[in-house]
């Protein structure tokens, strides 16, 4: 769940501009490049003002990011 809006999901997005994973919330587009800080609202950013291309975050990705420990389900497509 999301720390800034309270209920919307954080999806793992890739950043390709950056090469990096970031937890992205469908709701209010805040995102966070650290695990350890997406409790954190204010040490989140919102992905709009953002100047990078991004899509979803592959399972290879994802098992190379830090964020690996925090994922605690997929969406079926």
């Amino acid at each position: 769940m999301c720390a800034n809006c309270r209920h919307g999901r954080l999806v793992l997005q890739h950043d390709l501009t950056n090469r990096r994973v970031y937890a992205h919330c469908e709701d209010c587009e805040m995102g966070w490049l650290r695990a350890a800080e997406q409790a954190d609202p204010d040490k989140g950013f919102l992905t709009l003002l953002g100047d990078f291309g991004f899509v979803d975050a592959s399972l290879d990705e994802i098992a190379r990011s830090e964020w690996v420990e925090h994922v605690c389900g997929s969406f079926d497509k």
